[in-house]
This record gives structure tokens, C-alpha cells and sequence, in this order.
């Protein structure tokens, strides 16, 4: 939105400065006497300038987790402290497991005996010892010994908590000996590496974009950039990886989050302030921008440069229709065309069929 608000400001000021100029009397010239003077020209689509566009964000973490037991119990043990780098699987801290595992054992007696009782129901089935019914009891019993054997399994397991992904320990909240419940927050784990930012872009910009199925269709290779304030000299290359597609009521943007990753030698953090940076490539057919002291304005609001006749060393009046502002430089939508040359000093002293003659360097 600043950017846009940016624009139209520079803009106004080009057409305001034209006019303002041209307000001034231009010299008329005398009869009979054909003067010619130099003027500096500058050639159309000689040298196009790269558009940037940036959005400010911060910087997150793409994996992120809060981290809890899934069963209750006392700490026995924190393996990690906050800052340390940990890899899948690894654990994190331990909860005490006597009572987890005194229930295990006694499942997995259960779960052995009433498996011995199925096997014995299901031979005597066989020679018609049992009735149909005495074996399925049988058979259910062992299914439920089998449910709970899993389940004090999986409670004991859980007495130890370990990294779902490997990343950086962004925060602990529990201390050796701490009594803590089920699903509680006890550690908080970042990715280091695969990092994102999220950030608003302007309505006025989100158009300018093609209907893509998925973020995966966007294909914005050395185009999208991430930078960071701590590392202003720095550019790291990015990925598109989300988009809204409602615009925000307020602001009247779109958030995009692109993902992003950085070397091992530079350390970056969750919080961290920067920019996106969007840089279109240039094409063969681009478009046309000249100089903003290149153009003139007319009483009606209209804008017009000088355009060089070579053939007849004149300079005539072209009308203009202006476009976005980039750098010192003004888009024009029409009225010129690759190759044209136009005059770029003096231009608020000439009148047209001027002679004039190329100002040499």
C-alpha cells in the first residue's frame, strides 16, 4: 500500500513540475531567422529499468511445535536446553515410568493369558467341548487384553518426549522434578534452517498475477528474494508456498508466505524483521520508460516530450500517457515506441519544428 501511495505521489509531482514549467513563457523564434541548438536526446528501450517491488514481514520459523507429554507424571530428566540443536527422534525429557511400566507388565500378562485361553477354547471348539458362545467370550476377552496391552504401551512410550523434526529448542517450560498433567506445553521446538516469511501485498500488485491451481504453480525462480534488516547485503532465494484469495477488509491485502532457506554459516531467527523482494524479469518486448526531465505538461493536464525527427533535425510535440513510477524513470503506456529518440534538456524552451542537433558527450 505504500508503495502504491508512493507512486501516485511521484506521479502528481511529475505532472505538477511539467506544468508548473510550462506555465513559464517559451521563446518564440525570430522571423526570418532559423536558429539551431543543441539538446541532449535519449533512446527509447536503450536501457530498461528493473522494477522491485518490496513487502515488509518477519521472520518464522516453517516447522514450528509446542511440545507436551501425552500422559501425566513427575520430570526425571531434561536433556535439552534452550538454544540447542536437536534431530528427529532425539528425546527431549523423561517422565518417570515405574507406574507406566508396572501397568505395561501387567498387560502384556493379560494380553499372554487370555491368548492361551483363546487357543485352548478355540481346539476344544473343534471336538465340540465348548460351545460356540464360550469361544467367542473367549476371543473377546483376548481382544480386549490385546486393546489394553497396546494402550499401556503407548503410555509407557510416552513417558519420553522426542523431536518430531530436527530443529532448534525455541523455548523450555519445565524443570527438572516439575509434576506435570497430559497435552501440557513443555518445550518449544523451531525448524533452524527452512525458514518463512509472511507478508502483505497490495490489491493494486496481487492483479498483476496469473490464476495459478496451487502455490506449487508459481514458478518465480531468481525473481523472489528474501532479505533481513540485520543482513541488509544479503539475499536469500524464495519460495512461494501459500496465498490467500480474500483480500483483508481493512488493509486490502493479500498475505503470501514464502519459504526460504539459509546457509550454515548465517544464523537467523524467528522474529527477525526484512523484506520480500519481487523482481520481474526483464522481456525483449518491454515496456517503454523515459526520463521524468524528459516530460512536459500541457495546461490540460495532458503530458508530451520532444520527439527528434532525424531525417529534418526538428523536434515535435508527441503526447504521452503515463504510467507507474520506477527510480528516476516514468512508464509510458502509448504514444512512443522502441527506438524513438526524445530530447531530454532544455525541453522547456523548445517549441515545435525547433531545429535542433544532437548534443554530443
Amino acid at each position: 500500500m505504500n508503495d502504491l501511495c508512493q507512486r501516485l505521489r511521484w506521479t502528481a509531482l511529475v505532472l505538477s513540475t511539467a506544468l508548473i514549467m510550462a506555465g513559464c513563457d517559451q521563446p518564440q523564434p525570430h522571423e526570418g531567422v532559423k536558429v539551431s541548438r543543441p539538446v541532449k536526446l535519449y533512446t527509447l528501450g536503450g536501457d530498461t529499468p528493473q522494477i522491485l517491488y518490496k513487502y515488509p514481514g518477519s521472520v518464522t520459523a516453517v516447522n514450528k511445535s509446542t511440545l507436551a507429554f501425552e500422559v501425566p507424571g513427575k520430570v526425571t530428566d531434561i536433556k535439552v536446553k534452550e538454544g540447542d540443536l536437536v534431530v528427529a527422534g532425539q528425546v527431549l525429557a523423561q517422565l518417570d515410568p515405574r507406574d507406566y511400566q508396572a501397568q505395561f507388565e501387567s498387560a502384556k500378562i493379560e494380553k499372554d493369558a487370555s491368548h492361551k485361553d483363546y487357543e485352548r477354547y478355540k481346539k476344544a471348539l473343534e471336538s465340540n467341548a465348548v460351545t460356540p458362545q464360550a469361544f467367542d467370550q473367549a476371543k473377546r476377552n483376548m481382544e480386549v487384553a490385546q486393546a489394553a496391552f497396546k494402550q499401556a504401551k503407548k503410555a509407557l512410550e510416552d513417558t519420553s518426549l522426542q523431536a518430531p523434526f530436527s530443529g532448534r529448542i525455541a523455548r523450555k517450560d519445565i524443570e527438572k522434578f516439575d509434576t506435570v498433567y497430559a497435552k501440557q506445553p513443555v518445550i518449544q521446538l523451531h525448524s533452524d534452517s527452512a525458514l518463512e516469511m509472511v507478508v502483505d501485498v497490495p490489491e493494486v500488485d496481487w492483479v498483476k498475477g496469473g490464476r495459478v491451481a496451487s502455490a506449487k504453480d508459481i514458478n518465480l525462480s531468481e525473481q523472489l528474494f528474501v532479505t533481513v534488516s540485520a543482513l541488509p547485503n544479503e539475499r536469500f532465494p524464495g519460495v512461494i508456498t501459500e496465498f490467500s484469495s480474500v483480500a483483508d477488509p481493512i488493509t486490502r491485502t493479500y498475505k503470501v508466505t514464502v519459504e526460504f532457506n539459509v546457509p550454515q554459516n548465517i544464523s537467523l531467527g524467528s522474529g527477525m524483521s526484512g523484506h520480500v523482494l519481487y523482481q520481474p524479469k526483464s522481456t525483449e518486448n518491454a515496456n517503454i520508460y523515459v526520463p521524468i526531465e524528459a516530460i512536459v505538461g500541457n495546461s490540460d493536464n495532458k503530458a508530451f516530450v520532444w520527439l527528434y525527427e532525424a531525417d529534418n533535425g526538428v523536434v515535435t510535440k508527441q503526447t504521452i500517457e503515463l504510467g507507474d513510477i520506477t527510480a528516476k524513470k516514468v512508464l509510458v503506456k502509448s504514444g512512443l515506441k522502441k527506438g524513438d529518440r526524445i530530447a531530454v534538456s532544455g525541453v522547456h524552451s523548445l517549441f515545435d519544428g525547433y531545429s535542433v542537433y544532437p548534443l554530443e558527450d
